[in-house]
This record gives C-alpha cells, structure tokens and sequence, in this order.
C-alpha cells in the first residue's frame, strides 16, 4: 500500500521538495494546501518515518532526500518510457528541454530554432538559459533533457557528455588599456603579445572575470595557479558581452572563448571608440574548454532528439577547426 501511495502523484513529493513550502507547491501544483498536506502526512504515515522537518525552517530530512532521489529516478525512467513509445508510435510531436548559457544563446539559438521546427514542427522545444551549475542541477532534477556547456566544472558521475568542439581561450585588451599600462614600449608590446600573452606581464591591469564557478574561471584560475600570480580582478560578471563592452570603454580586459571572436569583431567594426580591441592567445597555456551537449546518463531519447543534436554540432563545428567528426 506504501508503495502505491508513494507513486500516485509522486510529483507532489518532487515540487514540495523543490519548493520548501507548502503553500507555495500546492499554488504551483493546481491543489489546496489541504490535499498537499494530507499526501505527506499519509505518506509519511505508512512509512513510518518523517520526509520533511516542519519547524523551524521547512527542509527535506535524511529520509526525505533519500526519498527524493527514488522518486527522481521514477521520473526519469517515466520519462524514458514516454521517449521510447514515442519512437514505437513513430510520432514527430514531443517536446526537448534544452539549456544553454546566456553568452551562447544569440549565437546559436535563433538559427537551430529555425532549422529544428522546420524539420519537427510538432516537436515543442523550451529552451533555457541558465548558469552551467544551474543547468546540471535541472537535468539531475529532470526539469532539463540537456544542455550545452563546458566540462570543467562537471560534479557529478550522474552525468554524461559528448563533446562537440574543444574551444581556446584569449585575452582581450584594448589599444588605449596597453598603451596607458606600456606606455614607452607599447609597439613592442603588442608585437610580442600577438605570439602569446605571459600574463604575469598584466598583473597590474584591471580585469573582468567571470564567476569563479564557471568553466573558463576554472581553467583560468588553474593556469594562475600554475604561475604562482594573480590577476587585478575588479569585476566578476556572468555576461560576456558585457565585459567586451568594458573592455571597449577602456575599463578592464578580459578573457574570451573561441565561440565568442566573432562578437569581437562584429564591435570592432561597428564601434564608434577610437581604441581596437586586440585579441592575444595567452602563453603557455595549453588547456581547453570541452563544449559539449550533457545529459543523464541513464537519459533515453526519441530519435528526433539525435537530429536535434546534428543541428547544434553543426553550428558549433565552424568555431573549432579540431571539432569531432561524430557524435
């Protein structure tokens, strides 16, 4: 009996464990208050054990997580049916929950939008821009199918990936940041740093970094770390147009992945300041970003899922001469 009550609506237990808030899940789930609580109460009844601790702060206890798990991986093997059926049916209607970070959305999105819904138009596609540790919580969670992300701050065994291009990463600096900083040499300088940057040379520039949970902080930090220095960091900020917009009004470098050249360039030509943004390759460093498509590990997807992920590769492949030829 446990186990049947356990499983009918069990999405009740997941979007309370979300919310943290009884009030709240029940508007979100479309019940009262009364019906939500009388699930927990009957569920924790015929376990004989407490899911939730109710005072002082509402919170998930041990049992609950344990729980919260099981009925996770109910989710996702539910899930798994649907997609299977889907493909026995040889139905072009579903849906894809996709992720990708908000620095990569324009680039990619509005041409695989097209492409996809005029192959699937049936096919509903959600995308969602969030943060790479946001988006791994999503998929462990079963609210994201996958996303497009590096690797390097990948936590979790749970998850899986399959790398689509291996990305560089570059300093980004202005004419007028270089010669306030190397004012008698700058020529020389520039010259230098087109061959490769030693960024113990800019310790005393400003930068803006990105936050220190994200893949390229991660692979930067590491570098850093390697030199035994660290950089003048005035500003953490999550979008990279807005540092190449700084580093356009000449108030920090910065640093910038393979994807995103080309948004350089596009504010180069177009820019109305007097001072060009140079793009360096940064000495010694030999480590890349593995942008890839992830999702569970235990994720089985309907066939229109694959085609989908032919269309991101094949926007992707043109930043990376070292791409993968198959996925």
């Amino acid at each position: 009996m446990g186990v049947k009550i356990m499983l009918n609506n069990y999405n009740y237990f997941l979007v309370l464990s979300e919310e943290l808030n009884i009030t709240s899940a029940a508007k979100r789930l479309f019940i009262s208050h009364q019906c939500l609580s009388k699930y927990i109460k009957s569920l924790e009844e015929k376990y004989g054990i407490t899911f939730f601790v109710r005072k002082p702060k509402f919170s998930l206890t041990p049992a609950g997580k344990i729980m919260l798990e099981t009925l996770r991986r109910i989710e996702l093997e539910e899930q798994n049916l649907e997609n299977q059926l889907i493909d026995i049916k040889e139905s072009k209607s579903g849906t894809i929950n996709f992720g990708i970070t908000e620095g990569r959305y324009s680039i990619l999105v509005p041409k695989l939008l097209k492409e996809f819904h005029d192959l699937y138009p049936k096919v509903e596609l959600n995308i969602f821009r969030e943060t790479s540790p946001k988006m791994q919580e999503m998929v462990l969670d079963n609210s994201l199918d996958l996303f497009l992300s590096g690797t390097s701050n990948i936590t979790t065994t749970d998850l899986k990936y399959q790398v689509l291009l291996n990305e560089q990463m570059y300093v980004v600096i202005s004419d007028n940041l270089l010669k306030k900083y190397f004012p008698d040499n700058y020529t020389e300088y520039k010259s230098m740093f087109k061959k490769g940057v030693d960024l113990r040379l800019l310790q005393e520039i400003p930068f803006v970094l990105n936050k220190r949970n994200f893949n390229s902080r991660i692979l930067l930090d590491r570098h850093l770390a390697e030199l035994g220095i660290s950089l003048n960091c005035i500003s953490e900020l999550t979008q990279p147009d807005i540092h190449y917009l700084l580093c356009a009004e000449d108030y920090a470098a910065c640093f910038c992945l393979t994807m995103y050249l080309s948004g350089i360039n596009q504010l180069n030509e177009s820019s109305s300041s007097d001072s060009f943004l140079n793009v360096f390759p940064i000495a010694n460093f030999t480590a890349e970003n593995p942008l890839a498509l992830i999702y569970h590990k235990s994720k089985k997807f309907p066939s229109y899922m694959e085609d989908f992920k032919k269309i991101i590769k094949k926007y992707c492949i043109p930043y990376s001469p070292g791409a993968k030829e198959s996925l």
